[in-house]
């Protein structure tokens, strides 16, 4: 799920509230692809071979040195075989925005993230 800024203003978001939400959104795809590529017993570099990207990318995106775009984020949910949603799933809240229907929906996800983006 990416958010530009201009998208979150229009829900009402301030410019500090966008950066917890793209920080928190960004924290919860390393926690999830991390625990997904380990659960499948694969490395940066299989995992890399699978989605036919270098393991560079794999690993800046672990480290939190790169946002990938949507056709990055593909490539690595089909390589694992799981939906796009669930690399960003919280497990604290149990909740994924694969739920998202509306954007009422997306602001409440929002402000989740951004709540627990301030709790930390």
């Amino acid at each position: 799920m990416r958010i530009r800024y201009a998208d979150s203003m229009m829900l009402g978001f301030s410019f500090v509230e966008y950066l917890y939400i793209m920080r928190s959104a960004q924290e919860l795809l390393i926690e999830n692809l991390r625990a997904i590529r380990l659960s499948q017993n694969l490395t940066q570099v299989q995992l890399a071979e699978k989605a036919d990207l270098s393991n560079t990318i794999i690993g800046d995106i672990e480290q939190g040195r790169r946002r990938p775009g949507l056709q990055t984020l593909e490539k690595i949910a089909n390589a694992l075989n799981v939906p796009i949603a669930q690399l960003f799933y919280d497990s604290q809240s149990n909740y994924t925005p694969a739920g998202i229907e509306n954007k009422e929906e997306l602001r409440a996800f929002l402000y989740r993230l951004v709540d627990k983006a301030i709790d930390e």
